[in-house]
């Protein structure tokens, strides 16, 4: 705002209406301390001028957290706080700019409020306790609040004149999310492989497989999902917490369920499979002592199978409940509606093997594996594709070379790549189907731009002629396509802002060594890396960028 004259041509002067004082303190350098202005409170207004007038016209301009009054004539605090003037000099105009510092600032969560104080000036008002709670809920903050913490800061605040900045004094009360329902089994089922230690490492213990079970014995008791409790933030309002899902339980094969009392039991005896920590089932066991071949054929079963030997090329093993192959799976295949493990390695370009629940392995070399569960990898994987919905974790010294591997949660790999191998591509925090489809698109883009190549060089730049037209079209609408997929897993497919709260959870750890060109990929964030890198994990950060940082192998 420019006021550069009043009525009869008399150029204004600035009335500054808050005081300043420079605070020096025994063993520390100078600083300017301000009056603490109130909320709609007058900073600066131009006046007409005592004795001369100015040679130049003053200009107000209002900075952070001020505003100009509608008469034009004052700078007014938009905010309770300290204000900060700068005056410049310029050709024409003199300019004052004034900046307020809150006194109070509310986290984006609002769990959290911090305070900052300034010695008071000399001749102006000192804060006092009350007034500053006064103060502190007109800002909206009303809980949390304790008034013997605030006397101590104003205290050492006034007292010893030095600066509070940003420093707590109040925090919300987060919320208690409930808890998903799930099964508290009764009889000893053994761990789900693969579980993540606080320092980084996996347990790899065995799932105890063909635990026998007695018709009519109780296998678990369902626990119902919790509601948990609401939160509250600094300003009092209520802060809703995440409720528990309530999983359904399906009766399936061989199971009793009671929904009263959430006894789940035998219907038979048999072996007990569990395909999920939510489902459970009780099949017949099926004892193949030997390979699978021309002698057995295939192999349908509705209960259990154990194979000591090796799934020869061609055969098939189709199964209902789990299966535990003492042998291999040579360009065979395998369909387990349970869990598999597998002593020895997947083998094969042809090799194809589908899991409902977890796959544990030994290796695996360019077969290609798809698990809803979880999968473990005990020694190495070669130029082969994995996906899975839960986390994929490899031991320690495992090897991973070339290839494809897809989780729809974290990744947690021994070694990566080598100098001379091709590069691997890693995916975590991805949906497996849309990834595939994305990995479709991507593919038709690189050989629709290699077909863009060879026209331009036969045809030349300037020549336009329907063809070229087409394939410019085709290749904006892959590309495009491309950028609106979003490969979260459990958000909208064709919105990128939906599910990256799911990310924030999400990351890929290497404990060994991962080599230069390993292309990454967190969610929708794809990167390829430009140096070998020993023991580290990436995530995303807030921006949605990936960040490296050292993964720490000591025990906790």
């Amino acid at each position: 705002m420019t006021d550069t004259e009043s009525k009869d041509s008399v150029l204004l002067v600035p009335d500054i209406l808050f005081r300043t004082e420079t605070v020096t303190v025994k063993n520390a350098s100078p600083f300017q301390t301000m009056e603490l202005v109130r909320k709609d409170q007058a900073l600066i207004t131009l006046i007409i001028p005592s004795g001369d007038a100015p040679e130049k016209p003053f200009e107000l301009i209002h900075g952070k957290h001020t505003r100009i009054s509608s008469d034009k004539k004052s700078l007014l605090a938009e905010i309770d706080g300290y204000p900060v003037l700068s005056q410049k000099t310029d050709k024409e105009v003199e300019i004052l700019l004034v900046e307020i510092i809150p006194l109070v600032s509310i986290s984006h969560d609002t769990m959290q409020a911090k305070i900052t104080l300034y010695p008071p000036v000399r001749g102006c008002p000192m804060l006092n306790t009350d007034l500053l709670v006064e103060i502190l809920k007109e800002n909206n903050i009303r809980f949390g609040l304790s008034p013997d913490h605030l006397e101590t800061l104003l205290a050492r605040c006034q007292g010893e004149k030095i600066l509070i900045k940003d420093e707590t004094i109040a925090c919300g009360l987060l919320p208690l999310d409930g808890k998903d329902s799930f099964l508290r089994f009764a009889i000893e089922v053994g761990p789900f492989p693969g579980k993540l230690l606080g320092n980084g490492k996996i347990d790899f213990r065995e799932r105890k497989m063909f635990v026998g079970i007695a018709e009519g014995e109780t296998i678990a008791t369902r626990v119902p999902a919790t509601n948990g409790t609401a939160g509250l933030n600094v300003s009092a309002e209520e802060v809703a917490q995440i409720l528990g899902i309530d999983h359904p339980f399906a009766v399936s094969d061989g199971i009793e369920y009671d929904e009263k009392t959430g006894i789940v039991s035998a219907s038979c005896c048999g072996i007990l499979s569990m395909v999920s920590e939510t489902s459970v089932k009780v099949c017949e066991k099926l004892i193949v002592a030997g390979n699978i071949d021309y002698n057995t054929g295939n192999i349908k079963s509705q209960g259990a199978v154990e194979i000591s030997g090796t799934i020869l090329p061609g055969f098939k093993v189709n199964t209902k409940g789990d299966i535990l192959l003492n042998g291999n799976v040579r360009s065979g295949k395998v369909k387990c509606e349970g869990n598999l493990t597998v002593k020895g390695g997947i083998i094969g370009k042809k090799c194809r093997v589908k899991v409902k629940g977890d796959a544990d392995i030994n290796f695996i070399e360019q077969g290609r594996l798809r698990a809803h569960g979880k999968v473990i990898i005990r020694k190495q994987a070669y130029h082969t594709r994995i996906m899975a919905d839960k986390e994929i974790h490899c031991e320690e010294s495992c090897q991973v070379m070339a290839g494809v591997i897809i989780s729809g949660e974290s990744l947690n790999l021994g070694n990566v790549g080598s100098a001379n191998s091709p590069s691997a591509l890693l995916a975590a925090g991805v949906a497996p189907g849309r990834y595939l489809r994305y990995l479709g698109m991507r593919e038709k883009l690189h050989d629709l731009e290699e077909e863009r190549l060879m026209f331009l060089q036969r045809y030349g730049m300037k020549k336009k002629i329907p063809e070229r037209e087409s394939l410019e079209q085709s290749i904006e609408r892959v590309f495009e396509n491309m950028n609106k997929t979003n490969l979260i897993p459990g958000s909208s497919a064709n919105n990128r802002s939906d599910g990256i709260e799911y990310l924030q959870q999400i990351s890929i750890t290497v404990q060994g060594t991962i080599f230069n060109g390993t292309e990454l990929q967190i969610g929708n964030i794809t990167t390829i890396l430009e140096r070998d890198l020993t023991g580290v994990k990436f995530s995303l950060d807030r921006h949605q960028k990936i960040y490296t940082e050292a993964n720490s192998k000591e025990e906790q």
